[in-house]
């Protein structure tokens, strides 16, 4: 198993690399560098000041090993908005971003445990069709709208949690709320989907032919038979949650990345950008390795294939 955790790690060089190469060729396909930096009434005498402190004047070649280098060291150059180093200004706004995704993710799992497995218990009855059907009916709806309609009852109508910011545990429960239901619909239908194949396997069925009790069934045979898809969803519905961030955050004006990215697009502080975007990235690779290295932890097969 280390050795499969040191080559998928390994991975992230690469990753690293693409993202950083992307960042470098889209800041230079969206026009000159200099000229978006610049102020909009900026004299060429300003530009051109403004690409010789850049380094924009260099070679290209020598320009992308430059933005390699700096994208390991984390070195993106200091915000045009904030004046304070690019990395210090993404890491103080990643964490109360994961202060949302990371309970968000684990509620979701939770949930979806119990309404899969439910709804898994019971495939043909109308209960078991009911919870998925609920399930299904909060996936249609809007994230966003649905935080808005949260805002107006919990916080304008009820007066129960703040509207917006950043004010400790209680401005956390709304977006908590919202990701949780987003994507749950897709992971319960996962769980349900797993478990009725595992009811089905050979080790689940000899377990039933012996007497054993029908939560041992479930909670030693078939549950760690359906567990590894499941996990290796989390990882993709982690990327899915930091992507709603993006509308999330400036809606409740929470201050996380996804509002700071944002802002960074929309005022054109492109050291942010290319900081918040390739932290993102990286952030994402790990949390996928995680999740696989838990999978092959779970399943034997695959933890017999990692030793290898």
């Amino acid at each position: 198993m280390a050795l499969y955790l040191l080559r998928r790690f390994a991975l992230i060089a690469f990753v690293a690399v693409g993202v950083a190469t992307l960042l470098f060729a889209l800041a230079r396909l969206s026009g000159d560098p200099a000229t978006l930096m610049s102020p909009a009434d900026a004299s060429p005498e300003v530009i051109e000041a403004t690409r010789e402190r850049l380094g924009l004047d260099r070679p290209l070649l020598v320009q992308y090993v430059s933005t390699l280098a700096a994208s390991f060291t984390l070195d993106f150059g200091q915000s045009f908005m904030f004046d304070v180093p690019s990395a210090q200004l993404v890491f103080e706004r990643l964490g109360p971003s994961l202060w949302i995704v990371l309970p968000a993710l684990g509620i979701t799992l939770l949930l979806a445990l119990a309404i899969g497995t439910a709804a898994a218990l019971r495939p043909t009855r109308l209960s078991g069709r009911s919870l998925m059907v609920v399930t299904f009916i909060f996936d249609g709806i809007p994230y966003f709208w649905l935080a808005l309609v949260l805002v107006l009852v919990l916080s304008i109508n009820l007066n129960l949690l703040p509207a917006t910011g950043n004010a400790g545990f209680a401005s956390l429960v709304i977006p908590w709320i919202v990701l949780s239901l987003y994507g749950l619909a897709t992971l319960s239908r996962l769980v349900r989907g797993q478990l009725l194949d595992a009811f089905t396997d050979g080790h689940v069925i000899t377990a039933r032919s012996k007497g054993v009790s029908p939560a041992r069934v479930l909670l030693a045979h078939a549950l760690p038979t359906a567990l590894p898809p499941v996990l290796a969803w989390l990882g993709v519905q982690f990327s899915l949650m930091f992507s709603a961030l993006l509308i999330l955050e400036p809606l409740l004006d929470y201050r996380g990345l996804g509002g700071l990215l944002v802002e960074s697009v929309t005022n054109r502080d492109f050291p942010v950008v290319q900081a918040s975007v390739f932290s993102l990235a990286v952030l994402i690779t790990v949390m996928n390795i995680l999740m696989d290295a838990s999978v092959r932890l779970i399943d034997p097969r695959l933890r017999a294939k990692a030793a290898r």
